[in-house]
């Protein structure tokens, strides 16, 4: 009998170490894709303000076109966390927003990444 005991202790042993590093690995995965899909953000963030500078675009409509992009890529980014501000030769578009990392099938937040940008274009005189 002591020796199935110890097998079976061993196989408890064996599925939480698994457990465990599901729980690592699928926290580090959302962390990871929340990062990615940020620095994809902020590429288009920076195209936008040159080319609304260049165009000179209204500030609702590139609120609207960063607002599309974040829900494209899964981001929760609400039109008020955009503030845009139009000068006559510059744009300066800050965008604040928070990604909650969950728990594995439980989807309980365990972890929020804040991100902040501030971008700032002036066309040359």
């Amino acid at each position: 009998m002591g020796k199935s005991a110890s097998a079976n202790t061993k196989r408890r042993v064996l599925l939480v170490w698994l457990l465990v590093a599901f729980f690592y690995f699928y926290l580090s995965y959302d962390y990871i894709r929340a990062t990615m899909n940020d620095k994809e953000f902020v590429d288009y963030l920076q195209h936008v303000v040159q080319i609304a500078v260049n165009e000179r675009r209204p500030a609702n409509e590139v609120q609207t076109l960063l607002v599309i992009k974040a829900e494209q890529l899964g981001l929760p980014l609400r039109s008020d966390q955009i503030t845009v501000s139009v000068g006559e030769n510059s744009l300066n578009i800050a965008v604040n927003y928070r990604v909650d990392i969950d728990i594995p099938l439980i989807r309980r937040e365990i972890y929020t990444k804040r991100f902040e940008h501030n971008v700032t274009y002036q066309r040359p005189k």
